[in-house]
């Protein structure tokens, strides 16, 4: 159902207010970041030809594109997109296009051969796909949907990025724990469902349909769920990382309070080596409508929305071994 005119203007204030409050800047700048274009970028696929052999290839279309310093196989698209968009690299699965903050969550896991990596919310398989990318096509994976839809869409899309090694569930991650063996995995990866604010624009009338305060506390409760069964999931001295494209913090630093809360043999790592490299970093939230949370979420990653990555919120957690 479209949102009356009204109705708009009172979430685009709602969400202006609350980015301010979240990031701890002024109104007049929230709305700034908001309002901010997004630029693209694109994945190099190594498991489908050498990183040289793309590069050459994606020099030869009439686009422009930028290195990036913090991972090798990534480059901006500063223009041409929809060059590359159409073009037979992307469709034949050498070369994919994602924001450059998806990247993260992959980089935080670090994924190896040999490891058993669950993806708990795979797809559509850009994460998954790298995840594979990282540990050569020699790491053992469970991708999960709890969608027969996405299911086979993920299931196509590894398939065209010549993932190998890759099982495909189809379960509700709500309840993994029941049908997937518990800590039997060296590595987790959570990417959330979440409200999505880190892709939404300020002035695009049309993505505020299904954003409200309401539905973030729904998907805090989902993401409560969640986060707890890839904890039951995880192995002894394995790690998870935990990540969302939102700025909400009952979405991101509260979830993870109430892992802590929960559980004594939760470690937080520092990744902020993750973020050092980038120009659009924020404080965690610790303190949010009257609660404070465990100091550890200092340690995790917040950004807001730039023109090269888009909002996001990533934490690496390892269980303490026995």
């Amino acid at each position: 159902m479209a949102l009356t005119s009204e109705k708009y203007q009172q979430k685009r204030q709602a969400l202006i207010e609350r980015t301010s409050l979240a990031l701890n800047i002024p109104t007049t700048q929230a709305s700034s970041l908001l309002s901010i274009g997004r630029q693209q970028s694109v994945r190099i696929n190594t498991l489908k030809n050498s990183q040289a052999a793309i590069m050459e290839r994606l020099g030869q279309l009439d686009v422009s594109l930028s290195s990036v310093e913090w991972m090798d196989e990534g480059l901006f698209i500063d223009s041409g997109l929809p060059l590359i968009r159409d073009s037979e690299l992307v469709n034949n699965g050498e070369a994919y296009i994602q924001n450059a903050a998806s990247w993260l969550p992959v980089l935080a896991l670090n994924p190896a051969p040999g490891e058993n990596i669950l993806d708990m919310c795979a797809a559509p398989g850009g994460k998954t796909s790298h995840i594979a990318q990282k540990a050569q096509n020699k790491a053992f994976i469970t991708a999960n949907d709890n969608s027969r839809p996405r299911l086979h869409k993920l299931q196509n899309n590894l398939q065209r990025l010549g993932v190998e090694n890759a099982t495909f569930t189809l379960h509700d991650a709500t309840r993994l724990s029941r049908t997937l063996e518990p800590e039997s995995f060296d590595k987790i990866l959570l990417d959330a469902p979440c409200s999505g604010e880190g892709m939404m624009q300020l002035d695009n009338k049309k993505d505020f349909e299904s954003w409200s305060v309401a539905h973030i506390k729904r998907l805090q409760q989902l993401q409560k769920k969640l986060i707890v069964q890839a904890w039951q999931l995880l192995k002894p001295g394995g790690r998870l990382v935990y990540s969302t494209c939102t700025m909400a913090p009952e979405e991101n630093e509260a979830v993870l309070d109430y892992l802590l809360r929960h559980n004594e043999d939760v470690n937080v790592e520092d990744i902020t080596w993750l973020s050092e490299k980038l120009n659009n970093t924020s404080p965690a939230v610790t303190e949010w409508n009257g609660k404070t949370y465990d100091s550890r979420v200092k340690q995790a990653v917040r950004l807001h929305p730039s023109p090269e990555v888009e909002a996001f919120f990533v934490v690496s957690l390892t269980k303490e071994e026995a």
